[in-house]
């Protein structure tokens, strides 16, 4: 499928986008961005093309004030205006409307749709910035920004079911999610969560759990108690061998309506040869919707492999089988460092 210009304001998923679509749906977007409990002094660095490539990340603190801003290109050759929209939710791997939609942030100045005028080729900022006091009821939140243009609003309004939220977030560049747990200290070990929703559509789904930057000799479980087919889904490794790997549980049949909490623990072990000093370790867990050729959605994936062999996963159908991702939440511990 041929790469097109976004006619209105890009919000990024990831540092990678060039303003076309179909993009690959991440939620880990580098344009919702959270200055903690004061404000950026000059918020104007934010519109700066040398700063483009930043995400600035910081912590969301609980039952404080914090100051939040978002960030869009106009990659087309004519001048926009529109509306900045920020939300909120608690972790869902799946962020559906329904669960943020009712969640809308305002400004510093009361002001929950700020207006914006963007140049051609140029970048804009929500410079007077949303203030939000996360309430103490999750230790992790969920944002979602919508740059929103007269011809192009909040694209998922309505949407309820995970081909529609898949073909959306791929099809439509003025959305994007930031789904990041931040685990602050020099912790031993992590504990943490993150919701899935399947919607009102049931579909045959991969539930990936995506380790990136993590010490030899860790131990971790990821789990769910709601049974799936009869079936719990748990996996744990008490002796991790690599820095960065990938489990799955593939090709489930995921009905309609069917909701779960995944806990999952993570022990760090000693061994951090492998891991660049400046490294991150992170947790993701995302869903990722299983196409066949043949598939309404098969264009958008990208080929699959097999968690455990690194083989190209093939269909029934005698094809490569293709993923496309519709949602993650990502737990990221900055502070942690070798004992």
């Amino acid at each position: 499928m041929a790469q097109e210009t976004w006619p209105g304001i890009v919000v990024r998923c990831t540092t990678s986008e060039d303003g076309t679509t179909p993009r690959s749906a991440s939620s880990n977007s580098p344009d919702i961005l959270i200055s903690g409990t004061t404000p950026y002094e000059d918020p104007a660095f934010l519109e700066d093309p040398a700063n483009y490539g930043q995400s600035y990340p910081n912590s969301l603190y609980i039952g404080l004030p914090n100051y939040l801003y978002v960030r869009g290109k106009n990659y087309t050759d004519a001048t926009l205006e529109g509306n900045w929209n920020l939300f909120f939710a608690e972790p869902n791997i799946l962020l559906y409307p329904y669960l943020w939609e009712q969640n809308q942030l305002a400004t510093s100045a009361g002001d929950k749709n700020p207006p914006f005028t963007i140049e051609a080729g140029a970048i804009g900022a929500s410079t007077d910035p949303f203030t939000w006091v996360p309430p103490n009821v999750s230790d992790h939140y969920c944002l979602v920004a919508v740059a929103a243009t007269p011809d192009h609003g909040n694209p998922v309004s309505g949407v309820n079911n995970i081909n529609s939220l898949a073909e959306v977030m791929s099809n439509n560049a003025n959305i994007a999610q930031r789904n990041v747990q931040m685990i602050r200290g020099n912790v031993p070990q992590v504990v943490s969560q993150a919701r899935y929703d399947q919607g009102s559509e049931g579909a045959t789904v991969d539930l990936a759990v995506v380790f990136s930057n993590i010490p030899k000799g860790s131990s971790y479980t990821i789990s769910s108690g709601t049974p799936l087919d009869g079936m719990a889904l748990s996996h744990s490794d008490s002796n991790t061998q690599d820095n960065n790997f990938k489990y799955a549980w593939t090709d489930l049949e995921i009905p309609a309506q069917w909701v779960t909490m995944f806990n999952y623990t993570l022990t760090f072990g000693s061994d951090w040869s492998g891991i660049p000093p400046d490294a991150i370790p992170s947790v993701e867990i995302r869903g990722e919707l299983v196409q066949e050729d043949g598939d309404p959605l098969y264009h958008l994936g990208v080929d699959a492999t097999d968690p455990a062999t690194g083989r190209t996963r093939m269909s029934s159908r005698g094809g490569p089988v293709r993923l496309v991702t519709v949602g993650s939440v990502k737990t990221i511990m900055p502070d942690v460092e070798p004992s």
